[in-house]
């Protein structure tokens, strides 16, 4: 079965929802929870600026999702996306503009939500957006 990206826009214009606008992130946040409900989404997460100047700068990104019965209680729906210095990461670093996606299905039936752990000596931060696009089956 074939998977296409959903509209929202009212005018018909293939659009996504921002999970995450874009502005510097340099402390620990959470986005406001927007609703979306249960189902697929592919989540294009655009970093723009990202400051990995010292060793133990590292910033996490993950979504996490909730239900109409616990609106209080979040769980995680996206593995956690992690940038930033090569020490910090373990990994290769994360020290220029670039667009990930990931695909998620979203077992939930209420909102989801963005949150941005920063660890480190992050002077100007992370600045990225994160938008959904709910993919629909076609027959």
């Amino acid at each position: 079965m074939a998977l296409s990206i959903a509209t929202w826009s009212p005018d018909g214009k293939l659009d996504g929802v921002a999970l995450k606008s874009a502005g510097a992130i340099t402390s620990d946040t959470t986005e406001d929870a927007v609703e979306l409900g249960k189902g697929k989404y592919r989540l294009v997460l655009a970093i723009t600026a990202i400051d990995v100047n010292a060793t133990d700068d590292l910033y996490t990104v993950f979504v996490d999702a909730n239900t109409r019965n616990a609106t209080s209680t979040w769980k995680r729906v996206t593995p956690k996306m992690c940038f930033g210095h090569s020490t910090a990461t373990g990994d290769d670093a994360s020290d220029s503009t670039d667009t990930y996606e990931i695909i998620v299905d979203n077992p939930y039936d209420y909102q989801l939500r963005v949150t941005t752990d920063v660890v480190g000596t992050v002077s100007t931060g992370i600045n990225y957006t994160l938008t959904a696009y709910r993919l629909l089956s076609q027959h």
